[in-house]
């Protein structure tokens, strides 16, 4: 007849292994922390008597194995659409009594570096927003096998992990719909490069929606670039400069871009929003309050916060098992609609 392992022989994997659960699930049933008296606390806990494995040892486990640190993992700063992503986070990581750690990462290449860095630190969950190759998806799944991964805002780029995030299929609806309401024909649109993840995201969802809603645009209107006061001026003045036709409306990446299209306007004689009418897809306290921003701009609010918040609470939630489901959660954004974009009286 066999013998019981010793407790310094039996580890909290070997009690998954024999309960068929995550050692996650393990640690929080000896700990405690899992509350639930059901079928899944007792396999683990028949499991860990089986195996002689103390109680006390898994919470002491546990403990050490919580870092309170949580990944922050994104392709880049330079937009405020990350940016303000970052910081909702960092604050919501904050209320947790949590750190953050942040990896930037421009290129697949240095994403899948910044992760490795990161899981050598034990971080207790990863927030990311992915870089669109199945290189990083494949290494976010393995990832997850230990450490709770969730991805963050428009896409979701693996369907075995969690996302939280916004459609952006339903930002451009939105803004097109407005758009024919307000007496718009014609867009033109000066994005974020489509060599990033949501740029080209983004662009693909207005050319779609445009051509749904039969607001017509040309290819000489579609501009991308870096964003900023400065492109936004010299990006529309090429395209005012083109003839008599100009586009009854102008999607901007962000405000400072807007302020740039709405500075060219004024320089070509063209009013805003009689002639033509802006819309910016990231909205900030420059579109509604700043002196320079005269008219104020119609913009996109992306609950940034409502994003980091639901994607802690998949980071901190108990994973029941390893069979366990991923969810994929769309926070619903909302137009709000100021006078760069008023409707034609």
């Amino acid at each position: 007849m066999s013998q019981r392992s010793s407790s310094s022989e039996a580890s909290i994997s070997n009690v998954a292994a024999l309960a068929g659960v995550s050692t996650a699930t393990v640690s929080r049933v000896l700990s405690g922390r899992r509350k639930k008296d059901d079928e899944l606390s007792r396999k683990v806990k028949s499991a860990a008597e089986r195996l002689n494995y103390s109680v006390n040892y898994a919470a002491s486990a546990l403990r050490s194995d919580v870092t309170n640190i949580i990944a922050v993992v994104v392709p880049d700063l330079s937009t405020s659409m990350y940016s303000g992503l970052v910081q909702a986070t960092e604050a919501v990581i904050n209320d947790k009594g949590k750190q953050l750690v942040l990896g930037v990462g421009e290129s697949a290449h240095e994403q899948r570096q910044r992760l490795h860095d990161v899981v050598s630190r034990h971080v207790d969950g990863i927030l990311i927003v992915p870089h669109e190759t199945e290189s990083v998806a494949g290494l976010l799944e393995e990832i997850a096998e230990h450490t709770p991964v969730v991805q963050m805002f428009a896409q979701s780029y693996s369907n075995h992990l969690d996302w939280v995030g916004t459609s952006n299929s339903l930002i451009m609806q939105m803004i097109a719909e407005h758009l024919n309401a307000a007496g718009a024909h014609s867009v033109a649109y000066l994005g974020n490069s489509t060599d990033s993840v949501d740029g080209m995201g983004l662009f693909t969802a207005f050319h779609m929606q445009m051509t749904l809603s039969g607001l017509s645009t040309r290819t000489e209107w579609i501009r991308f670039g870096a964003g900023g006061m400065d492109y936004g001026f010299q990006e529309a003045s090429r395209i005012f400069s083109q003839g008599d036709q100009f586009p009854e409306s102008v999607i901007c990446s962000d405000g400072m871009t807007a302020l740039g299209v709405l500075a060219a306007c004024r320089s070509s004689g063209i009013t805003v929003p009689e002639q033509i009418k802006l819309v910016v897809l990231q909205d900030s306290e420059l579109c509604a309050e700043s002196g320079l921003s005269k008219p104020s701009f119609t913009a996109v609010d992306i609950p940034w916060r409502d994003i980091a918040r639901h994607s802690m609470d998949l980071i901190t939630k108990e994973h029941e098992s390893k069979a366990w489901l991923p969810t994929h959660l769309e926070v619903e954004p909302r137009l709000i609609i100021r006078e760069s974009s008023l409707i034609a009286s």
